[in-house]
């Protein structure tokens, strides 16, 4: 009995020792406002009296902690409760400062650590949310003077309470990193140096230890792809896929479904399927922007601070905290996305094959820039950030104009677009019209330089209907084409040439006629021999025909002089005269008298052409059958050598009558004579 008493006078003193002695540190001090309840704060060390390990190691010797904190030795393993001996348990926060039993302390709510100063680890913030979540997981209740270690639920409660001291320590002196893995202590020793090798409840002290640090670890573990500080979150990048911006993100930690998401920007969604999120969205953002991971209905404990109003390692009197309601509590990630810029590339192409040096307009997205082809038609314009663009080509006037191109710009992409110039055309008819209706087959020829400077050389023929059409020609420049009929008929004027414009969309008409080569012949007929009209004959009243082939189209009349002029009549090779009927004194002439008319031979439409005729004036000759008679024979003797001057009378005598007027005529033996061949018309 003796020696329980005095153990039990010694476990009281060095209660109060050790809370002035354990965990001594160096350090500030910083006062607060009390909310006005006060309270008592009670220590108890263990064992007690009876318990079957009293003899066992449950202190420890004197150890040097992080950040300057320090232990003095200890045989006892001292647990606090608030108002009495078996009070709610209470945990010390500020190790190594006196407190006295039955301490009369003021009570703070959690903004008692708003002004915490850092550890080196963590904040003074994070060391209240890992406290309540200490808390959450750690023992609650109170505590006993009636615990023993031999039984079993008693053993339980010790050892409970005193890993969630342990965990408390470790997370005050900066042995706890945000993701409240351990930071071993360098050069010193570690708050778990206070559970002696030899503990009677060390292993049981470790595994409730162990147990509660997964747990808090799980109550704030993240998605593995987000990080517990904005400020040091992964950037991802947004893709396009064809449709939208998107991107999937694996979670290691398989804890997708505990978790919201939300973006510091509207037009993002969100699914969630396993362990992958899909982040997607319509349009690109126009900068990063943060997607917040916050746990569904996340709690831990309250924490009430007992001090006297102030904090550091050089307070007076040891700060504690016990648990209070679940609080709700904030367990964040945060990861960043973005989409990057990309590209648009004009790619130029051109029917006359000029691409270089054409003008074209990009707007969108706070973007306005004109820029100019080369290299082959194409330019690039980079660092543009995602979303739709139009892209406008210049106005050229050879050129068919150009629609504005929507292009979607997607990131880490180049975007093409293309432009294909076509050459501006139009279309000319030329309509056919002739005198001799045949318009079909006829040819046509077009000529001259586009407005693109390409030479224009085509051809077209005339249909059923006289109509010839030149189909998609170039415009014409300031010059505009010459437009020929080719190959024309001979018989028929050759056309002038004619100048046609053409123009974009639009028909041109030209006209052309085609004019009969026409004729007309003057017939002079003449004598043969005199050319004039000789004695009686005339020239006059000769009748005269004008035939096409063997067809007698018309008649004509000599008059005085011996001529005719026809009418007009179409050039064509077959035309003849022919006399009809003589004109008095004449023979009939049978020559067949070609006009002369062959289309070829003329070049406008009235030709004049002539026609000479000569006739034969009628002759005959005279035989004289010469007898004599004396009268008394009564019987003709022919007489030979008897001899006959013949003329023409109206020449007067013989001497003045032409050659072929006269002949002189000598009887032969049988007293003929004949006269030559000589003009018999007086």
């Amino acid at each position: 009995m003796i020696k329980s008493k005095f153990k039990r006078v010694t476990s009281l003193f060095l209660a109060t020792l050790m809370c002035v002695t354990t965990f001594a540190g160096i350090g500030s001090t910083t006062a607060y406002a009390a909310s006005g309840e006060k309270a008592d704060v009670y220590m108890v060390d263990f064992p007690r009296d009876g318990d079957a390990n009293y003899d066992g190691v449950w202190g420890h010797s004197n150890l040097t902690l992080k950040n300057g904190w320090h232990t003095g030795r200890s045989n006892f393993t001292n647990l606090k409760a608030i108002g009495s001996y078996s009070g709610n348990v209470a945990y010390c926060i500020e190790p190594g400062i006196s407190l006295k039993v039955g301490q009369t302390m003021n009570k703070y709510d959690e903004n008692y650590f708003n002004n915490l100063a850092s550890n080196g680890v963590i904040s003074g913030d994070e060391i209240r949310l890992f406290v309540g979540r200490i808390l959450q997981y750690g023992y609650r209740g109170t505590i006993s003077t009636s615990w023993r270690s031999q039984n079993e639920a008693a053993a339980n409660s010790i050892a409970q309470a005193y890993a969630t001291q342990l965990l408390i320590w470790e997370t005050v002196i900066g042995e706890r990193d945000v993701n409240f893995n351990h930071v071993a202590a360098s050069g010193c020793s570690n708050v778990k140096d206070v559970i002696n090798a030899k503990h009677p409840l060390r292993n049981k002290i470790f595994s409730y230890y162990n147990s509660m640090v997964q747990s808090v670890q799980n109550h704030a573990t993240i998605p593995s792809f987000c990080n517990k500080s904005s400020g040091s979150a992964k950037t991802i990048e947004l893709e396009w896929n064809g449709s939208k911006y998107t991107t999937t993100l694996t979670d290691s930690n398989n804890v997708l479904s505990k978790y919201n998401f939300k973006a510091s920007i509207s037009g993002v969604s969100f699914s969630v399927n396993g362990n992958k999120l899909t982040v997607s969205m319509d349009t690109a953002p126009s900068k990063e922007f943060t997607i917040t991971a916050t746990k569904k209905n996340a709690v831990r404990r309250g924490v009430v601070v007992w001090s006297e109003g102030k904090h550091g390692q050089n307070s007076s009197v040891q700060d504690v905290v016990s648990y209070a309601q679940e609080v709700s509590d904030s367990i964040n990630g945060y990861v960043k996305m973005k989409v990057s810029y990309g590209s648009c590339q004009i790619v130029k192409t051109s029917e006359d094959g000029k691409v270089d040096g054409i003008n074209f307009t990009i707007t969108g997205k706070g973007i306005n820039q004109t820029v100019t082809t080369a290299n082959g038609g194409k330019f690039q314009i980079d660092n543009l950030m995602p979303g739709i663009y139009t892209v406008t080509e210049q106005a050229y006037d050879k050129y068919e104009p150009q629609e504005t191109h929507r292009v979607t710009v997607v990131a880490g992409q180049v975007a093409k677009v293309n432009f294909n110039n076509k050459l501006k055309r139009g279309d000319l008819q030329v309509v056919k019209s002739s005198e001799d209706n045949l318009v079909e087959g006829v040819k046509f020829h077009l000529f001259g330089t586009s407005l693109s400077g390409d030479a224009v050389d085509q051809y077209a023929v005339t249909d059923k209907d006289g109509v010839a059409t030149f189909k998609d020609v170039l415009i014409s420049g300031s010059e505009p084409y010459i437009l020929e009929e080719v190959d024309t008929a001979i018989r028929y004027v050759v056309p002038k040439k004619q100048t046609a414009p053409v123009k974009w969309k639009e028909v041109t008409t030209r006209n052309f006629n085609n004019i009969l080569k026409k004729f007309t012949v003057t017939v002079t007929k003449s004598d043969a021999e005199k050319g004039e009209a000789q004695g009686n004959a005339k020239l006059s009243g000769a009748v005269y025909g004008i035939y096409k082939g063997e067809t007698l189209v018309d008649k004509y009349v000599t008059d005085e002089n011996g001529q005719f002029t026809t009418k007009e009549y179409v050039c064509d090779t077959d035309w003849t005269i022919r006399e009809i009927t003589p004109s008095e004194g004449y023979l009939l002439d049978k020559t067949i008298h070609e006009v002369g008319a062959d289309p070829k031979l003329y070049e406008v439409e009235h030709n004049l052409t002539s026609n000479d005729v000569t006739e034969q004036v009628i002759k005959g000759n005279v035989a004289i059958i010469k007898h004599t008679d004396d009268g008394e024979t009564k019987i003709e003797t022919p007489e030979k050598g008897a001899s006959f001057e013949i003329y023409l009378k109206s020449a007067g005598s013989y001497d003045a009558a032409n050659k072929d007027e006269r002949d002189t005529i000598v009887c032969d033996e049988n007293g003929f004579g004949q006269t030559k061949d000589i003009k018999i018309i007086n």
